[in-house]
């Protein structure tokens, strides 16, 4: 090689060098000052699997932040739950009652407050301060199928006087049909041939995987959790949608599409097999709560988009299989659609946020007062 050659080899090896050492600097100041304490990031709660269930690690606190819009204290208790209650503890207060809510990230609620959920609001209406106690079992992701899970292990040896369970449009057919998740294959599913439910699938235990740190980063908490940043999502800033999803011509929008946070047309086409599902699962859930003298409530969302937009939904085929599975089986059953449809008509207040479709304090809040009378 002659000396040029060697030369220019070297000049690019040294602006090889220098470029990579300038993206280094740069990632170490984003994470370690820029997404802390200039731009911070979302924190992010530990997950942790005990008694064979999903949940988060014991004692975590901090902020969870979605774009300029949320911005909400979480607090994890002893049990590994979102809650105000430091602790679940199993021995009863004299003179307190004690309602039990089991849901996904709704009951989870890292959206708003961790004093501000649904459930406070709820017992704050039934009562006088420490009559009523609320024991929130919530976790993003779970299907009903894991609601029972949760109930058998968690719920029961608390024996609350009331358990409430919160339903959503996703939590039907992913009670039998395995999802895509960090750690959907922990949570207890159901078995369905023949028309029939012919099995329970225990939940696998959950282990952190090889990138569980990496979503700890502030970097991650700002791009992937605050900003809501995808690499898909990337592709299509740069490259554009690979393709359009639009309604059916003569359909409302989400007809058939997307809506209620789930594909419209691939769940309703197992309806069979979610009738089967819901059925036996309302079953077990109401047996559960029988054997400890509790009192069941079914409560589910209403398709909150359908009612801005006027016009009926698909995804109300599942609230009304919910009430017709509930009445089958004596369980009382609240449907939060009608409820937010009344109060659409009247306030025009959104009930959840721009950036986030889980419910805003406003939703929380009236929902909270249908359930607190649905109660009494």
């Amino acid at each position: 090689m002659s000396a040029k050659k060697r030369s220019r080899a070297r000049e690019i090896l040294i602006n090889l060098a220098v470029s990579a050492g300038s993206i280094l600097v740069f990632a170490l100041f984003c994470e370690l000052v820029l997404f802390r304490f200039v731009l911070p990031g979302s924190d992010v709660p530990r997950n942790a699997f005990v008694n064979s269930v999903v949940r988060y690690q014991p004692g975590q606190t901090g902020t969870w932040r979605v774009r300029d819009e949320i911005a909400a204290p979480f607090s994890i208790n002893a049990q590994g739950w979102n809650s105000p209650l430091a602790d679940y503890p199993v021995a009863r207060r004299p003179g307190t009652s004690r309602i039990a809510f089991v849901g996904d990230s709704f009951v989870e609620a890292l959206q708003v407050p961790f004093d501000a959920s649904f459930a406070e609001k709820t017992v704050a209406a039934l009562g006088p301060a420490g009559t009523v106690e609320a024991y929130r079992f919530g976790v993003a992701g779970a299907p009903l199928s894991q609601y029972l899970q949760m109930i058998e292990r968690e719920v029961e040896q608390r024996r609350p006087d009331q358990i409430v369970v919160m339903l959503v449009h996703n939590d039907f057919d992913e009670s039998f049909v395995f999802k895509p998740g960090r750690y959907t294959s922990s949570f207890l599913k159901l078995r369905i041939e023949n028309g029939r439910v012919t099995g329970e699938v225990p939940p696998e235990p959950w282990r952190p995987g090889a990138f569980e740190q990496l979503r700890q980063t502030a970097t991650a908490g700002f791009l992937l959790y605050r900003w809501q940043v995808r690499p898909q999502t990337l592709v299509d800033a740069i490259l554009g949608p690979a393709r359009a999803q639009s309604a059916p011509q003569g359909t409302a929008a989400g007809e058939g599409g997307y809506a209620a946070n789930i594909d419209l047309a691939g769940v309703l086409a197992r309806e069979n097999d979610i009738r089967v599902a819901t059925d036996y699962l309302f079953g077990r859930i109401k047996a559960r709560a029988e054997a400890i003298g509790a009192r069941l409530q079914l409560v589910m969302d209403g398709e909150r988009q359908a009612i801005y937009a006027g016009h009926d939904s698909q995804a109300l085929r599942l609230n009304r299989i919910a009430a017709e599975m509930a009445g089958r089986h004596g369980i009382p059953f609240l449907d939060l659609h009608p409820v937010f449809a009344a109060d659409w008509a009247k306030n025009q207040r959104r009930f959840e946020y721009i950036s986030d479709a889980h419910w805003n304090p406003y939703g929380h809040a009236v929902a909270a007062a249908a359930i607190a009378e649905a109660l009494r």
